[in-house]
């Protein structure tokens, strides 16, 4: 589907899912874990190359996408924030590339549509960073998946570790576009998240 523009994804999944009780990555939809059905979402993309981002637990994590054409990228780091995790896999990418897609594994409702939209916005224009957004009642709410251009790879190398991708899109506000994505709401971070999946109780 990505053909123009080269893109790479970049897939965290090195957090230690503290207040859910359980690792995220590993929590399954019809069979299938999270990090999985997210690694080959991303890779239905067609992009350039997906690196997965492992961390706590990554032994488990790397087995669980055996036989995906992805990279893994180990952050020895991970216990010391989501930044230190993006900064770890976008080292670790190679290439000409026009732009990054930084993701999450936990966003258990996103499709594959909802990624090809993201990215059409942002190949219109490929040097504006492009984020998703949603409301939570009346507050409009953004963050991942998010597309950064190729400018920004500096950047995203040399992150504080304990911030996630924030810092790098509130300094760049003025070149910053919002794409609705309301399936983007849906993560899991406590128990009662895990409630919502179809066929958990």
């Amino acid at each position: 589907m990505i053909n123009e523009a080269r893109l790479a994804a970049v897939l965290l999944a090195a957090g230690p899912s503290t207040r859910l009780g359980q690792s995220k990555q590993m929590v399954t939809i019809a069979g299938e874990s999270l990090v999985r059905r997210t690694a080959r979402m991303l890779l239905g993309l067609n992009p350039a190359s997906v690196t997965v981002v492992t961390g706590c637990e990554s032994a488990t994590i790397e087995n669980e996408l055996a036989g995906l054409p992805v990279g893994i990228a180990f952050n020895r780091y991970w216990e010391q924030g989501m930044g230190g995790s993006i900064t770890c896999g976008v080292r670790h990418v190679e290439g000409d590339l026009d732009g990054i897609l930084v993701m999450v594994c936990d966003q258990w409702r996103v499709e594959l549509s909802d990624l090809s939209r993201l990215f059409d916005v942002w190949s219109a224009d490929i040097s504006r960073i492009v984020v998703a957004n949603w409301h939570e009642g009346k507050a409009f709410v953004s963050g991942p998946p998010v597309i950064f251009p190729s400018n920004m790879i500096p950047e995203l190398k040399f992150m504080t570790r304990n911030r996630g991708a924030r810092q790098v899109i509130d300094r760049h506000m003025d070149i910053v576009e919002f794409v609705d994505m309301e399936n983007a709401a849906y993560d899991l971070d406590r128990p009662e998240d895990l409630k919502l999946i179809p066929g958990r109780k």
